[in-house]
């Protein structure tokens, strides 16, 4: 489950308690949920232990018997979008750029989100409490978010009375009305950016030509065994490490989070994610590897990679996903396939929805609340309008 819950849900108004180190350690001795030694991991050593890019303070807070992980955010320029909204809508739009082809838009565009940047970080954007938060690329929430909205709200507004209450990845996929439950209870929305969702409960997305393709070139791909979690050892922990930084670091961007070997020496041995991948017969060596954090039949892919240098004639990725999509499909899970690549999701039987940030700013200061609904209107008018309208 997302939220580490220990008793049974129940709908709370009691505000929640708010706990750091060795008290919210004790507070995860006896859960039985299958996250907690993940969270249990950051909470030891720190979140720069899973990923040097991700500078925050790992805590709990706890109402109706529910436990939900939160991260505690004072800004920083080096900081990973899980923990920066300032990266999310500044400083990975202008590393993307690139991509704009009117040299026109690229100058207008460039200039825009410098005037943005500016006022995001004169309102102090990053100054923010995230709960539900994973530190990963999408966060799984528990059903009881919208529950515990409120209380979890007021509890972080008086720890915290100086940064805005935030949850990530907010969708109403799974939920239709969780948006209109978060606005209820006080949280504006920004949207965040377009994610993909394959249900493997009617897997009808095997049905599809290039999910058929893809399966015949995993079938074909020869001097390859498929290596399932128990089938790693220690010592594929730095190859899994690379793999992922070819793909997400060197290939896309440094602003992702930037996995530790050590982070992955841990997750191997205590199961935090899930590993699948491709091992080459003749070498040895691990080629490619995907990773799965899931929250009841609900799952999403934080860390995929490949050797980038090999002939893209093997089609790695390509197989990576078709294991993915066989896995999702055997077990009926729901899989949050993230945002990117959206034709190539799309062809696969992808169901695109918009997600979103929702964050309460009421306690705080008039410029900091403006300078959120600014940024709430330019996102929610043009951003989401390009995102619905373009294959990303």
């Amino acid at each position: 489950m997302s939220s580490l819950t220990q008793t049974p849900l129940v709908t709370s108004d009691a505000p929640g308690e708010i706990a750091f180190g060795a008290q919210a350690l004790e507070w995860l001795r006896d859960s039985n949920d299958p996250n907690a030694a993940y969270w249990r991991f950051v909470l030891e050593e720190g979140a720069e232990a899973l990923a040097p890019n991700l500078k925050t303070r790992a805590a709990l807070v706890r109402c109706a018997g529910r436990q939900w992980p939160v991260t505690v955010n004072d800004g920083g320029e080096d900081n990973s979008y899980p923990c920066s909204l300032y990266t999310q809508y500044v400083r990975y739009a202008l590393a993307e750029l690139s991509l704009v082809p009117s040299r026109w838009q690229r100058l207008g565009a460039w200039a825009g989100l410098r005037v943005l940047g500016f006022a995001l970080r004169w309102a102090q954007v990053d100054r923010t409490v995230q709960w539900s938060s994973w530190l990963l690329s999408t966060n799984l929430h528990d059903p009881a978010l919208a529950q515990d909205a409120v209380a979890v709200r007021e509890a972080l507004c008086s720890q915290f009375p100086n940064h805005a209450i935030l949850i990530r990845n907010i969708h109403n996929f799974e939920d239709p009305h969780l948006c209109q439950k978060l606005e209820d209870a006080g949280y504006e929305l920004i949207t965040s950016r377009q994610i993909y969702f394959f249900n493997g409960q009617t897997a009808e997305f095997n049905a599809r030509s290039d999910v058929r393709r893809d399966l015949k070139a995993l079938k074909a791909l020869k001097n390859y065994s498929i290596v399932e979690h128990d089938g790693f050892t220690q010592n594929d922990a730095p190859r899994i490490a690379e793999l992922y930084r070819m793909l997400y670091i060197e290939k896309h961007s440094g602003l992702n989070p930037q996995y530790t070997v050590h982070f992955v020496e841990r997750a191997l041995k205590e199961r935090l994610l899930e590993f699948r991948g491709l091992r080459n017969n003749q070498s040895g060596r691990i080629d490619g590897v995907f990773a799965c954090f899931a929250r009841e039949t609900v799952t999403s892919t934080p860390f995929i990679g490949y050797d980038t240098a090999l002939p893209a004639e093997l089609g790695l990725y390509r197989c990576l996903v078709s294991m993915l999509l066989q896995r999702v499909a055997e077990h009926k899970l729901l899989l949050n396939y993230s945002s990117g690549a959206g034709q190539f999701k799309r062809r696969r039987g992808g169901e695109p929805s918009i997600e979103w940030n929702a964050v309460y700013i009421r306690h705080l200061p008039f410029h900091r609340r403006k300078v959120f609904e600014v940024l709430r209107d330019l996102v929610n008018g043009f951003g989401r309008s390009f995102l619905e309208t373009n294959e990303i």
